[in-house]
């Protein structure tokens, strides 16, 4: 009888489904521009670092890369403004900042004047990447709005005259500009919006908040946050 009970236990035990072991991965999808990317890797992968943690980015286009992290087919998204968690219940906001970033419009007509923010892009043809959350919101009203996917579309459009002013970031914009061999295309001052921008993680990964939000607030102490930074401007 006691053998039999310890065969049955044995079969049962190997049947049962193996527990899988917690992931020292974490994936981010972003859809940042070059400069904030790298600036998201460098820096990200420093802090899951310190609590033990792997990094690795995914490329998504902009709208998609917030749908696919609020339904967890990634881990989390980034960068990106705060309050998001408005429209997308799912994601967390690490409270401490990854950097700031400036945006700006851009255009070839350099006396367009933008210093009334942005109801001053009313009478103008603009374009913004979809998905950019912070133009969606506040670009409302203008002669024209176009939404396209890459960045590179926005500034064919300004060569082609089939747009006013480009929404973009500072750092970016004038480095896509230089690739491009725009030498006529400025970012017009002020800027429209400096902002923080932020990492969000899946709900699941509620726990590690606190954490990484620690882990960036020490770079910040210890120097490693301004290290990195440099690095990535001077790159």
């Amino acid at each position: 009888m006691r053998r039999h009970q310890f065969l049955t236990a044995l079969l049962a035990l190997a049947a049962a489904p193996t527990r899988a072991q917690p992931s020292t991965g974490i994936t981010v999808s972003t859809n940042n521009t070059p400069v904030d990317r790298q600036a998201l890797e460098q820096l990200g992968q420093e802090a899951f670092r310190r609590i033990g943690l792997q990094l690795t980015l995914t490329s998504l286009p902009s709208e998609r890369s917030l749908v696919a992290a609020n339904h967890g087919e990634v881990d989390g998204e980034g960068l990106r403004i705060a309050g998001l968690e408005a429209n997308y219940p799912n994601l967390v906001r690490v409270p401490e900042r990854f950097i700031g970033v400036s945006f700006v419009a851009f255009a070839r007509n350099a006396s367009i004047p933008v210093a009334g923010g942005w109801p001053a892009l009313k009478p103008y043809r603009v374009a913004f990447i979809n998905g950019w959350k912070l133009f969606e919101a506040q670009v409302t009203a203008a002669q024209s709005i176009h939404k396209v996917d890459k960045a590179e579309q926005l500034f064919q459009m300004l060569a082609h005259d089939r747009i006013d002013l480009a929404l973009y970031t500072r750092a970016d914009g004038l480095a896509m500009a230089r690739s491009m061999g725009l030498s006529d295309v400025v970012a017009l001052s002020p800027a429209l919006k400096d902002v923080d921008m932020y990492l969000y993680l899946h709900k699941r990964h509620q726990a590690l908040v606190p954490r990484l939000d620690k882990a960036l607030q020490d770079m910040k102490s210890d120097g490693s946050w301004r290290r990195i930074m440099a690095s990535v401007a001077g790159a």
